[in-house]
């Protein structure tokens, strides 16, 4: 779900509990997402300002007590996006002590965590700077073609979690996962890809913007270089941190699969994803596609174009309450895409979400009308055996 962007440290006792290991793990990954939002739309999770005033022990803990094993939170806050008031790269401490209050709150919860990741603190613009705009790359796009965005998201990644390991090894060895760009795609309203017509050059290599083929080629290429350079990075900090962006079918955003990055009629959604059955070439370590529960669910698993060379997980999903009346039918259509999913070889879910009933558009939560949810989708409610390894 792509939300729209406009401390006193406690001391808690640890222990060290079992790590999710993609490659090592015969349980499924069965998770939540838990956010904490500010004028219904923006994540305000560890904002330093807030940050004491959520009741995160409740929510592990009952997060805990209906089996769940992973949860997904994300980065961003108005202080992140701010640049944590710096005026050059680097992350403050008073940022990163939320970060660990809850990695070690989530491990004394057996609960392994996913950090989510999206745009680069305002902080990190000078190293964005030092590097030349690509010719033919406009807007959004620039996020993948361009080396100086590539380069800042790799120096806020190894320098938060540098810090992370410094201050706490248990709250290190509590991240199993990180989603470097919540739903990461491109425009096809913005140049290379509002060309129809004419070359593109990108890595000394031509493109013909007036073929599907080339076009798909481009943005495999650029992409999984985009996730090759960041993951490198990661893994010289932590080898056993899985990392993957995640996704949404070009189904649910109007294309019929992979069609070639075509572009989309004014005014239509202009978001196309990266292409999994390229990313299992690069560096990822896993896929993890993003699917709620609609009309259009079957057709968006269909057009993902999704191998099984990697694992692959739904980060996300959940039910519109505009599409649901009450929060056993959304549970049931959620379950629904849940068995869908086995014939694509998925091995995880995130519900979204854990408790937010403050969002708009409103999603229903697990936890709303007595635990409705919980009580149809929990792991200790429905119990999913283990995987075949």
């Amino acid at each position: 779900m792509r939300i729209v962007l406009t401390f006193v440290f406690l001391l808690v006792v640890t222990y060290q509990h079992d790590i999710i290991l993609f490659h090592n793990n015969s349980n499924y990954l069965r998770g939540t997402n838990y956010i904490r939002l500010i004028n219904t739309s923006m994540h305000a999770t560890f904002e330093p300002s807030l940050y004491s005033t959520w009741k995160i022990e409740d929510a592990l803990t009952q997060m805990e007590s209906y089996g769940y094993n992973y949860v997904r939170v994300f980065l961003a806050c108005p202080y992140f996006y701010a640049g944590f008031g710096l005026s050059s790269p680097g992350v403050p401490i008073n940022y990163t002590k939320n970060i660990v209050d809850f990695l070690i709150r989530a491990s004394n919860h057996n609960i392994s965590v996913m950090l989510t990741a999206d745009f680069n603190p305002l902080n990190y613009q000078s190293i964005i700077d030092s590097y030349p705009i690509p010719a033919n790359v406009t807007g959004i796009n620039l996020i993948i073609f361009h080396r100086g965005q590539i380069a800042a998201k790799a120096q806020f990644l190894q320098d938060l979690l540098s810090q992370i390991k410094l201050l706490n090894r248990i709250a290190f060895e509590t991240i199993f996962a990180i989603d470097i760009f919540n739903e990461i795609s491109i425009s096809v309203h913005e140049q290379p890809f509002s060309f129809t017509s004419g070359f593109v050059s990108f890595e000394d290599i031509l493109y013909d913007m007036s073929k599907g083929n080339d076009r798909q080629q481009m943005l495999d290429i650029a992409g999984n270089s985009w996730m090759d350079s960041i993951v490198a990075t990661i893994k010289l900090i932590s080898p056993n941190i899985s990392v993957s962006a995640s996704l949404f079918s070009p189904n649910a955003v109007g294309h019929d699969g992979f069609d070639g990055v075509q572009t989309r009629p004014a005014g239509a959604d202009d978001r196309y994803p990266l292409r999994p059955a390229s990313l299992v070439k690069s560096l990822a370590d896993y896929i993890d596609l993003h699917v709620y529960a609609s009309d259009n669910a079957k057709k968006e698993l269909e057009g993902a174009a999704l191998s099984s060379e990697k694992p692959i997980i739904m980060g996300e999903t959940g039910a519109y309450t505009g599409y649901f009346s009450n929060a056993s039918i959304a549970a049931l259509a959620i379950k629904k895409v849940i068995i869908d999913s086995f014939d694509y070889k998925f091995s995880g879910w995130s519900i979204w979400t854990w408790d937010s009933t403050d969002q708009i558009p409103r999603f229903w939560t697990l936890t709303e009308q007595n635990n409705t949810l919980n009580n149809i989708l929990a792991p200790n409610v429905w119990p999913l055996g283990k995987l075949s390894m």
